[in-house]
């Protein structure tokens, strides 16, 4: 999910004189990493979706967490039932994998997740892929405005997610004692994050969503890698829906290997189909999270995997 303004922007340059008691810029002191735990919160792993306690003015709910989306978002039929009223002033564009709606927005006054708060907050609405009986009910969805605020740490085996206060960190800073490997990440537009992951020695950047259930890669970078057409209409059929609601064909084609960092996976089946995915050409999925232990650092791009069981 992602959000599209039409805005225009004037950018403005200004010279600044420094003052004489400042200083020279190479012989100031650099800023000391900071670490600290924000929030530890209970996961629950619902139909191959990660979710999490949390409020909504004062009333129990319970989140999706999507690294995938560039916003959060609310159940239309969450919002009525909590009473929230719509922001007249605000609409969002929900661009799914397989294409994008708009929605109206509603005004929250208070969203706690872990003790932190969002106070006064316009909030998307839209539908999710799947629906969810628990209790409390599934109200809607964590994206990447939020998360990105904080280094995230998702241990699915464990069943907990830390949420992490991180400045001024490069570098192996993370407190885990147990063996683990860095991999190098890139920003997108609102905190996207991606790796570039490697299909039988070529490169192919990958988007790591949370919520997306399975990895997925778009037709356009399966043909890079030499699967044509052809050879999908061989593979086994499925389906895949977004936030779009739309349903996307989808092929399960099999590629002699996978590195992810350190690992290096045989005969790895990927879905492929026609998606609809900017600046990337696939989906990394909560099915590689849900044997490891990851550290999504949004503050110094990387992510930090530890294995708990074998590929």
């Amino acid at each position: 999910m992602r959000l599209s303004h039409l805005a225009a922007a004037l950018l403005l340059t200004a010279c600044a004189t420094p003052s004489l008691d400042d200083p020279p810029a190479a012989t100031r002191p650099a800023a000391s990493c900071k670490v600290e735990r924000a929030a530890v919160l209970p996961v629950r792993f619902v139909q191959g979706t990660v979710l999490i306690p949390a409020t909504i003015n004062a009333t129990p709910v319970q989140l999706v967490v999507d690294s995938g989306a560039m916003l959060s978002m609310l159940l239309p039929d969450a919002a009525a039932r909590l009473g929230l009223p719509s922001d007249m002033h605000r609409q969002t564009r929900l661009l799914g994998t397989g294409g994008d709606v708009t929605t109206r927005n509603v005004t929250v006054r208070d969203l706690d997740i872990g003790g932190r708060s969002w106070l006064g907050e316009s909030i998307a609405t839209g539908s999710l892929p799947r629906i969810f009986q628990e209790t409390p009910p599934v109200s809607g969805l964590l994206g990447s405005d939020y998360l990105g605020v904080f280094d995230v740490e998702l241990d699915l085996p464990n069943r907990s997610m830390i949420l992490w206060d991180v400045s001024n960190c490069s570098g192996d800073f993370i407190p885990w004692t147990q063996p683990h490997f860095v991999v190098p990440l890139h920003t997108f537009e609102r905190r996207h994050m991606a790796a570039t992951v490697e299909f039988e020695g070529h490169p192919v950047t990958a988007l790591i969503d949370w919520g997306a259930r399975t990895t997925m890669m778009t037709a356009e970078t399966a043909e890079r890698l030499g699967v044509t057409a052809e050879t999908l209409a061989h593979d086994p059929v499925g389906t895949s829906r977004g936030v779009d609601q739309h349903a996307t064909t989808v092929h399960l084609h099999e590629f002699a290997d996978l590195r992810i960092g350190a690992e290096k996976f045989r005969k790895v089946r990927i879905s492929v189909g026609p998606l609809t995915l900017h600046d990337s050409g696939m989906l990394l999925g909560i099915d590689y999270a849900s044997t490891r232990r990851i550290w999504l650092s949004y503050n110094s791009r990387q992510m930090f995997v530890a294995r708990k069981a074998a590929p």
